[in-house]
């Protein structure tokens, strides 16, 4: 169930005039997405008129997360190969990164939030493998937009992350940090945002729903694609948070709890999603950092998460 938005806060983000907003291709792919008459030769022609994000899109159709054998060479192979709802959400991914990426902020790093909302979109897409959904591409768009909803409240309340410097590694503290200031956290105003921006349903509600651990939805697709997007974020951080063994140890604990991920499973996973985050980085021009530390994260788990074992 999604949650309701503080009434005051709402006035605020509706009075606000300079909240993020999907660019004109995102915008032209959102309308068609509405229309019942739509097709994907027609989707096609859309994302050609946009250069850079048909080479991105091709780029992506190549690369080792797909292992095709024949190369796709024009945007209407990959736009067959990705289907009309997964080239939605992988031309979306890219246009609303390209557009929002490069704004200021007297609090937000801008360049760790779209690299952890980016490690979160891998991490959910490869969760939705293991749990066998059945489109694991629709999982990328709300995995990579979780957050989108702090840049809303940075806009609506200036300074709410003033001063957070590396504290906006720790999710916790911004979540109680948000509801202090504004009685929601960000993922009920990404939910709100991304449903103003017309985004499809099923992203806003799995945005909207990023922080619940539990799900009450009576299909099991349904609940699939919560946990994924849930669980998706702790991944995330761990790839990228280096706070020592207590990342680990809790994320891997909420993968036998949430998805009966095995110790023994959860190792090789992590590091199957640090390995497509650094690829997925390059399609997306996001500065990972550490190279080295992410390419090392499976022997890094491994090594925290059996030694815990051993000493207990």
């Amino acid at each position: 169930m999604e949650e309701m938005i503080d009434e005051s806060l709402l006035i605020q983000l509706k009075q606000c005039k300079d909240l993020p907003t999907p660019p004109a291709v995102a915008t032209k792919i959102i309308e068609l997405s509405g229309k019942a008459s739509s097709d994907v030769d027609t989707l096609a022609k859309i994302v050609a008129m946009d250069p850079a994000l048909s080479a991105k899109i091709l780029s992506i159709a190549n690369s080792s997360l797909y292992m095709r054998r024949i190369e796709a060479d024009s945007i209407q192979q990959a736009v067959a190969m990705f289907g009309w709802t997964g080239t939605l959400n992988i031309a979306l991914s890219f246009a609303v990164v390209g557009s929002i990426r490069g704004t200021l902020s007297a609090g937000i790093d801008y360049d760790y939030f779209w690299k952890r909302s980016l490690a979160s979109a891998t991490a959910a897409r490869a969760l939705g493998q293991v749990a066998n959904f059945h489109n694991e591409e629709l999982l990328f768009l709300p995995g990579l937009l979780q957050d989108i909803g702090m840049l809303a409240l940075d806009r609506a309340i200036p300074g709410i992350y003033a001063g957070i410097a590396d504290q906006q590694q720790d999710h916790d503290f911004l979540q109680q940090l948000e509801r202090k200031h504004a009685k929601n956290d960000h993922a009920a105003i990404g939910g709100w945002l991304l449903n103003t921006w017309q985004i499809p349903a099923e992203v806003t509600l799995l945005v909207g729903m990023s922080h619940a651990a539990s799900c009450s939805a009576n299909d099991e697709q349904d609940v699939i694609a919560q946990k994924c997007i849930y669980l998706s974020g702790f991944l995330a951080d761990c790839i990228l948070v280096d706070e020592g063994r207590q990342d680990f140890q809790a994320t891997a604990g909420l993968m036998q709890q949430h998805m009966s991920i095995a110790m023994q499973d959860f190792i090789p996973l992590i590091g199957h999603i640090a390995h497509y985050f650094l690829e997925m980085a390059s399609l997306f021009d996001i500065d990972v950092g550490d190279v080295h530390r992410i390419q090392s994260i499976k022997e890094l788990a491994a090594l925290t998460l059996l030694s815990d074992e051993a000493s207990i």
